[in-house]
């Protein structure tokens, strides 16, 4: 293990996360997810670099504007943990060619995951740059992986769209987003033969979430829970220890 590198990854992953989590939510809202600097989403007033310091400026700030002292988004805060979480996590654990290409799937999903959240709509552009930097982890451990992540790909797919037509006839709800099904068979081409484990462990969160979050609607954003499923899984199966279950 890079000491060196497992220390740099904590601030560096916290103000990726934070700049993930930001595109979402700016998508969320229909404005411009990658580039504009820094402001209150609230008030628009510009943010220096005093309280855009990832995590200590919430905290400092009392989680609000500074300047009209509306709530700031508490997205913002998950996405500075969870970036800081992940990207440590990655170099920890990996080879740092390896790990770099997995924290940054990590990051399209906090993308994705904040826009759901927010939105109830998961971006197309965070499940294909998952499902390309997937694919591409996929052949680096081998074209047999490749191929199998292409299978679960398409078998995931399909079996869920099946699924969201069965619902829709019985109950006249699909109950599962088309985004839902388009990034569970992104991340299907990186987990290949375990992306079974990945849906079982979203859904057991899901229905977790669904006991302790009570939405007016009864639903759920369920792009978050499938996105830290999947990723969690993933770097097991990228660490290789899943054992002969992964090729």
């Amino acid at each position: 293990m890079n000491v060196a590198a497992l220390i740099a990854a904590l601030p560096l992953g916290a103000v990726v996360g934070s700049f993930a989590a930001t595109a979402g939510l700016r998508w969320a809202r229909g404005e411009q997810a990658l580039t504009g600097r820094s402001r209150c989403d609230a008030c628009a007033a510009p943010l220096g670099f005093g309280a855009t310091v990832p995590i200590v400026s919430f905290v400092r700030l009392g989680g609000a504007c500074a300047a009209c002292r509306a709530p700031i988004h508490p997205g913002h805060l998950a996405g500075e943990v969870l970036g800081a979480g992940l990207v440590m996590a990655s170099v920890a654990i990996l080879p740092i060619g390896q790990a770099l290409v997995v924290a940054a799937l990590g990051l399209a999903l906090i993308a994705g995951a904040a826009a759901d959240v927010a939105s109830r709509r998961l971006p197309d552009l965070a499940s294909l740059v998952a499902a390309i930097l997937g694919l591409g982890l996929a052949l680096h451990r081998g074209p047999t992986a490749a191929l199998t992540g292409l299978a679960a790909a398409a078998f995931t797919g399909g079996v869920l769209l099946l699924l969201r037509r069965s619902f829709a006839a019985r109950r006249g709800d699909p109950g599962l987003g088309l985004g839902d099904v388009k990034l569970a068979a992104a991340l299907a081409l990186w987990l290949g033969a375990a992306t079974p484990w990945a849906i079982a462990l979203a859904g057991l969160l899901g229905l977790a979430q669904i006991r302790l979050i009570k939405s007016p609607d009864g639903k759920i954003a369920f792009g978050p829970v499938l996105a830290a499923s999947g990723w969690a899984v993933g770097l097991a199966v990228q660490a290789g220890w899943l054992g002969d279950l992964i090729p």
